[in-house]
């Protein structure tokens, strides 16, 4: 009898972990185009964003600031980002490395609201990982 309590706690985890394991994939189609909001790390502004395919357009709530970036798709959910790469608007000298530099940005989640993407961006000095949430504009 206690050998088979056992074995079906057994065979109970490995249905569990098998059930992790098998993720349906995400179908990223539904954010390569389309208008979106987050919110700034630095002051909590509202941010929004409008892409067409392979162009990003970000401004700040208050209509201060465009930024126009270019998109690379590498598959259907994973894409690098030039910064600012297409704006008349100019960065400083110390941000204009991100320009330059191209951000990448991978969908790991989409909810009916909103998806949450990981963002990475590197310099010759310094390495920024973390994860986003972006909003569906309705």
């Amino acid at each position: 009898m206690k050998r088979l309590k056992l074995n079906s706690s057994i065979f109970f985890i490995a249905v569990m972990l098998a059930s992790f394991a098998c993720r349906q994939p995400i179908d990223c189609s539904k954010v390569r185009n389309g208008k979106y909001y987050y919110y700034s790390k630095s002051d909590r502004t509202k941010i929004f964003i409008e892409r067409l395919d392979s162009l990003q357009t970000e401004m700040d709530s208050k209509r201060t600031q465009v930024i126009k970036s270019k998109i690379i798709w590498q598959n259907d959910c994973k894409f690098k980002l030039f910064v600012n790469a297409l704006s008349d608007t100019k960065f400083s000298k110390q941000d204009s490395i991100y320009s330059t530099m191209p951000g990448t940005i991978e969908i790991l989640d989409i909810r009916p609201d909103y998806y949450i993407c990981s963002v990475e961006f590197s310099t010759l000095t310094r390495q920024f990982k973390y994860k986003d949430t972006m909003y569906f504009q309705k």
